[in-house]
């Protein structure tokens, strides 16, 4: 294990992977035992991961994986398992999830607690990448979040509370910015090198709020009805029909009908009653009101017209 902590020190000092590859390529073939070819096989794959070669890790992992479990070497073997999921997970996210599952049940029996939090943590990556079943993800990110409070590691309970934070991020924004604060607030006291990737999250869970919010007031305001009160059409006697009589167009009776037969039950109509009109239809002249007004000649009286421009 020397071998592979001082391949990682290359990767983590700024060395090339390609320079390092090189150096795992040579080491191979010089290499007789298993144990170093399974560490060599395993730098290999961490540096092709370190290159942005998914393609190639995933044999060289495969190939140490395999190698450490016939060794029983348990901690290289999770070492494996996670270059094998991080190398699947570009490449087929369903793969990659069963590995993290399989692997975390080997470290529950063996009584790993730090790998099966971590290999949880692998699975709720990789199921959040394979974009089918967030719920899934959340549980298995909230399991491993729980297993490393458990053992008092800060830097992967906020790893774990990242990842419930990013699988609730589209389905319960709420829930999601409440775990970006309380993942913000471990890797402040832990590794401070993930703190801008969930600043982020906590950016991005506040406008998926602000949005829910938005869309959620816009559904009430669109199926609400009519939002003011109805409008009460004034009591008007006959608006529909024929108009009603204009109490000022009759001088003396109201009805020419109506006084004929009053006139009648009260002893009958005389003679010049019959010849004299019963109704004039003129308005009745009121004493504060004339005919003509001064300002009736008045500029402000005037029906406008509208001149146009001159052309010339």
């Amino acid at each position: 294990m020397e071998l592979l902590v001082e391949g990682r020190q290359w990767l983590k000092e700024g060395e090339p992977p390609q320079a390092v590859l090189q150096e795992v390529n040579e080491q191979l073939q010089a290499a007789s035992s298993d144990p170093a070819k399974a560490a060599w096989k395993l730098l290999g794959a961490e540096a092709n991961l370190a290159a942005g070669d998914a393609e190639k890790a995933v044999p060289m992992a495969s190939e140490a994986l395999v190698l450490f479990k016939k060794l029983g070497n348990h901690q290289a073997e999770m070492d494996a398992t996670s270059a094998l999921v991080s190398a699947l997970m570009s490449k087929d996210p369903g793969a990659a999830a069963d590995v993290a599952s399989a692997a975390a049940g080997v470290c529950r029996d063996s009584g790993d607690v730090e790998g099966e939090a971590s290999m949880l943590l692998y699975k709720a990556k990789a199921s959040l990448a394979s974009m089918e079943d967030p719920y899934a993800a959340a549980e298995a990110a909230i399991a491993s979040c729980l297993l490393y409070r458990q053992v008092g590691n800060t830097t992967g309970d906020a790893a774990a509370l990242e990842a419930v934070a990013r699988a609730h991020l589209l389905y319960d924004p709420e829930q999601s910015l409440k775990a970006a604060k309380e993942a913000l607030a471990a890797g402040s006291a832990g590794d401070v090198t993930a703190l801008p990737g969930i600043e982020q999250l906590v950016a991005a869970a506040k406008v998926q709020v602000a949005t829910a919010q938005n869309a959620e007031q816009a559904k009430y305001l669109s199926c609400r009805g009519q939002s003011g009160a109805a409008y009460k059409w004034p009591k008007v006697p006959q608006l529909r029909g024929p108009p009603a009589q204009d109490v000022f167009a009759l001088q003396q009776e109201p009805s020419p009908q109506l006084a004929m037969e009053l006139k009648e039950s009260h002893g009958g109509i005389s003679a010049g009653a019959k010849d004299k009109a019963a109704i004039s239809y003129s308005r009745k002249a009121f004493k504060w009101t004339k005919g003509n007004h001064k300002t009736d000649e008045a500029w402000f009286r005037q029906e406008l017209t509208y001149l146009p421009p001159p052309t010339e």
